[in-house]
């Protein structure tokens, strides 16, 4: 019954590295950021993909508004497929950004 209500033993000296200063990664750029957590997707596909989850569109209703199949949407955003500028401006047009972010 009392198993609820005992403390946790705490080692203070993982504590105090995990505050120390130096132990703290440095920053980094965004495109080193994209690598790393992408990989090879060139970064208009992840630019696709983050904007359209911001919004919260599935690949099937943006398909609709811009005039293409799901599946293409899924090839962009996987980077299979590119985009061209007559599509990356109905793209842009939809979330009210630069076409040239998709090219």
């Amino acid at each position: 019954m009392r198993a609820h209500t005992r403390k946790h033993h705490t080692d203070h000296t993982e504590k105090a590295s995990i505050l120390n200063t130096e132990s703290l990664e440095k920053p980094m750029s965004v495109d080193r950021f994209i690598e790393e957590c992408f990989g090879d997707l060139p970064r208009w596909a992840v630019t696709l993909q983050g904007l359209r989850n911001r919004e919260g569109l599935t690949q099937k209703k943006l398909g609709e508004i811009i005039g293409v199949e799901q599946t293409n949407i899924s090839k962009m955003e996987w980077g299979k497929r590119h985009i061209g500028k007559q599509l990356a401006m109905r793209i842009a047009k939809v979330f009210d950004i630069d076409y040239r972010l998709f090219l």
